[in-house]
């Protein structure tokens, strides 16, 4: 068992914390496995369309599209018109996708 004064300390060293409420908005993005996945390919295959998206996962381009509204209004992707087509990409300077990145290395 802990002694107080180590307590006191953790619990110090918790209030402090910088990096909380980043790591949790970006744990509440990802506890979806889908949202988890987009962002994987996304972050390894660079820009790619609504479209491809639901192919690789095995989606419907409703579900993916949904997922990528939910992911664009946290200000992790951008979407980009290409004709008919929708295509999206990480916004590697916002701090969320810093944080996934580096939790994925």
């Amino acid at each position: 068992m802990l002694e107080k004064g180590k307590i006191q300390q953790i619990k110090k060293k918790l209030d402090h914390a910088t990096d909380d409420g980043l790591l949790t908005e970006v744990f509440k993005l990802l506890g979806d496995k889908s949202r988890y996945r987009i962002i994987k390919v996304l972050t390894e295959e660079g820009e790619l369309c609504v479209s491809d998206l639901a192919a690789i996962t095995d989606a419907s381009m409703s579900a993916v599209s949904q997922h990528l509204r939910i992911l664009e209004m946290s200000g992790m992707i951008t979407g980009e018109r290409m004709g008919q087509m929708m295509c999206y990409r990480l916004l590697v300077d916002h701090p969320k996708v810093k944080a996934i990145i580096k939790l994925m290395q």
